[in-house]
């Protein structure tokens, strides 16, 4: 029973750490100065394909000096502000270093998610970074801390080439059809919140709207098109039960 019990509370971490990565819009990111002091500041951040973050920041920022002369950088992501003790609410540090990632997709997949950046993302001192995780510490509150490895909440590798490729006509039919992304999102009437698929990986599909955000979470990998939406219907078939 505990042997069950811990594999239980693993996965669940599993799965709250991704939901962290893949939501968060905003984390405490910490790099090393000159003089080997650290430093906190408040990062923009998104997710790879993989689940990766990925930063869109100045050169003229000390943390960016700080992170081409020291590469090596942790980040803090953490749930929205909700009731309650704040300690008590999951929370997952990222380790690895923090490199110019000057990949057209990436950039996309920033802006899609952080669509005020694009007010300065076009400024010639601003590029797309990435951190290559290679420590993860994850707490879920009080008494609930599991050990976890890049391995467990970087998405499973595979050949994503078509799903990739057909990203932005699979988001198409889900924003084109009527209260599918609300819907999709667990709230069936979208109200006064106007919800917009925003991009999709083989784990899942990201919603969001204005601020709010969502993620519908697949049973099991999808690196093929028809295959992922096959895995959405059954997300959206499970949400209605």
């Amino acid at each position: 029973m505990r042997a069950a019990g811990a594999e239980e509370s693993r996965a669940a971490a599993i799965a709250d750490s991704k939901r962290l990565m893949r939501l968060s819009r905003t984390a405490a990111l910490a790099t090393l100065g000159a003089d080997g002091a650290p430093l906190a500041t408040w990062v923009g951040c998104a997710s790879d394909f993989d689940g990766a973050p990925l930063f869109l920041i100045s050169t003229l920022a000390r943390h960016t000096a700080d992170i081409e002369r020291d590469a090596r950088g942790s980040l803090l992501l953490t749930s929205p502000p909700d009731r309650g003790d704040p300690l008590n609410h999951p929370r997952l540090t990222l380790g690895g270093p923090i490199l110019p990632h000057p990949d057209p997709y990436a950039r996309k997949r920033y802006l899609q998610r952080n669509p005020k950046a694009k007010l300065y993302a076009s400024f010639t001192d601003f590029a797309i970074y990435r951190m290559r995780v290679e420590a993860v510490h994850f707490n879920g509150g009080f008494g609930r801390a599991d050990k976890l490895v890049s391995a467990d909440i970087l998405s499973p590798s595979g050949d994503a080439a078509g799903l990739i490729a057909a990203e932005d006509a699979l988001l198409a039919e889900i924003n084109a059809a009527d209260g599918l992304a609300a819907r999709l999102a667990g709230r069936r009437e979208a109200g006064r919140r106007a919800w917009r698929a925003i991009g999709l990986d083989a784990e899942g599909l990201d919603l969001s709207a204005g601020g709010a955000s969502a993620r519908v979470d697949f049973a099991a990998p999808a690196f093929e098109p028809d295959a992922w939406r096959r895995r959405l219907g059954d997300a959206l078939g499970a949400s209605s039960d």
